[in-house]
């Protein structure tokens, strides 16, 4: 029984330092209890693993719905890209640290002994059990909150990782490395109220007229008209004539 109201002070410890009213305490228990623990006890006891999966999962999305909400109009490749540079095991470990909940988990004496409590992987997946264990107990709103403001370094970060989508910046390097001239954007079209305007932008690469991009602003549409140019060009598997000779004269 002391046993007992021991783990009930820890854990409600541990919701306080999280910053999450969790009401689940046998939930919150789960998430931070290892295998190798559950295995030593003479009764049936859950270890983290089977929330760990679906703590991936809550994680994934609360980030991929704040890159879809920062970074709007990316493709489904680049998405995957940031959020695989945001999130990693490394990055969750870092965050699960900061958090020190390393201390709280429960660990089988030989899981002890051979450094679990130390391994990357292992907090890790204590922390996405922890994030499960929010959002079945307090409900997507709270867990995505609550994802947000522990990996604010993280997701800030995303600002920096966009320059790797810049994609005027990425058509102007493969112009340079292929020793074409470097691609001019003129705005062809503005339409509507100066509160919301719309521009289109079309790039060319010396005669060739490559894409077109529209946008609320000069800046955004001349990123998407970039894109479409990067996608052309990818579609032709790199090669790109960008003043071809003219055709002669039939007579000529």
């Amino acid at each position: 029984m002391r046993e007992t109201d021991d783990r009930e002070k820890e854990l409600k410890a541990v919701a306080e330092q999280l910053g999450v009213e969790i009401s689940d305490f046998p939930l919150l228990d789960r998430a931070l209890t290892h295998a190798s623990y559950a295995a030593e006890v003479d009764h049936p006891l859950p270890d983290y693993e089977s929330l760990e999966f679906l703590g991936d999962a809550v994680l994934g999305l609360a980030v991929g719905h704040h890159l879809f909400e920062a970074f709007p109009n990316r493709t489904p490749g680049e998405y995957s890209k940031m959020r695989a540079g945001l999130v990693n095991r490394r990055s969750v470990a870092r965050v699960a640290g900061e958090l020190g909940i390393a201390s709280a988990i429960r660990l089988g004496k030989g899981e002890e002994l051979s450094g679990g409590r130390q391994r990357i992987s292992l907090i890790a997946d204590c922390l996405e059990a922890l994030i499960a264990a929010v959002y079945l107990d307090c409900g997507w709103g709270i867990a995505r909150a609550f994802v947000a403001r522990i990996f604010a370094h993280e997701l800030a970060r995303a600002h920096e990782l966009d320059q790797v989508w810049d994609f005027k910046s990425r058509l102007q390097d493969f112009c340079q490395a292929q020793h074409y001239p470097l691609p001019h954007f003129e705005v062809v079209r503005s339409e509507g109220p100066d509160h919301k305007k719309e521009f289109e932008v079309e790039v060319s690469i010396g005669k060739k007229n490559l894409g077109r991009g529209r946008g609320p602003t000069k800046k955004e549409a001349a990123q998407l008209a970039a894109r479409s140019a990067l996608e052309s060009i990818a579609a032709q598997n790199g090669l790109l004539d960008p003043s071809p000779p003219e055709k002669p004269d039939a007579d000529s």
